[in-house]
């Protein structure tokens, strides 16, 4: 093979590459649309409008009645549904978020910064009912109210809660983070335990004598 063969191969394949470089485009640009269609939360053939962020949404409930939070210290579980877009034939995946509403023995201020990021207003800002998340921000176990605190001693790894923290406390049986629910300044503190922060909370209002949850906090695990 002499020279000017050698050339003139790589030079063929460089034309073939800069042809089908447009020829790709066009075909990208023709399902692009096609593929808007999958998602579920686009409107079909909407082609110009942005898409939105793929947002959960949680399905609205009754946490738990006023007439079953009396006393200070008396908890409901519960469980909230989220839906996360999905591409699926139903258009969503549901989640379960296992929840607690407690009621205080006082008022504090709620830990709600967030409802903002989600475009939300909260109902309630300060109130001695509270919404947690039972999803350990440590690595995702659930953990329990515990309304005795002598049982977090003796089941949680033998934390003992000073004075002013002997009251009930929440504990994650798994890697025994100890919260305080009640903590003024911070609801959820960790007390104990390999827990980054504390557990997230709900979005509630009340509605009549019913505690009505709307939304819970983004991120799940911590």
């Amino acid at each position: 093979m002499n020279e000017t063969a050698q050339t003139q191969i790589p030079r063929r394949g460089f034309l073939k590459l800069a042809t089908a470089v447009p020829v790709v485009g066009a075909l990208a640009a023709l399902a692009s649309p096609l593929l808007r269609m999958l998602k579920p939360n686009v409107a079909r053939f909407d082609l110009l409008r942005p898409t939105a962020q793929d947002t959960a949404r949680g399905d609205v409930i009754i946490a738990a009645r006023l007439s079953e939070l009396r006393q200070p210290w008396d908890f409901k579980y519960f469980v909230f549904t989220q839906r996360y877009p999905q591409y699926t034939p139903q258009g969503f995946k549901a989640a379960n978020v296992p929840g607690v509403v407690v009621r205080l023995p006082y008022k504090i201020r709620l830990p709600l910064e967030w409802a903002q990021t989600i475009g939300k207003e909260p109902r309630v800002r300060e109130s001695d009912i509270i919404v947690f998340s039972r999803i350990c921000p440590h690595l995702g176990c659930i953990y329990n109210y515990v309304p005795n605190y002598r049982e977090i001693t003796a089941g949680y790894g033998g934390y003992v809660p000073p004075p002013q923290r002997q009251h009930a406390l929440m504990g994650c049986p798994c890697h025994l983070s100890i919260y305080d629910p009640a903590d003024r300044d911070v609801p959820g503190r960790v007390l104990s335990g390999p827990a980054p922060r504390p557990p997230r909370t709900f979005l509630f209002e009340i509605r009549d004598t019913d505690i009505v949850v709307t939304d819970v906090e983004p991120g799940g695990i911590a």
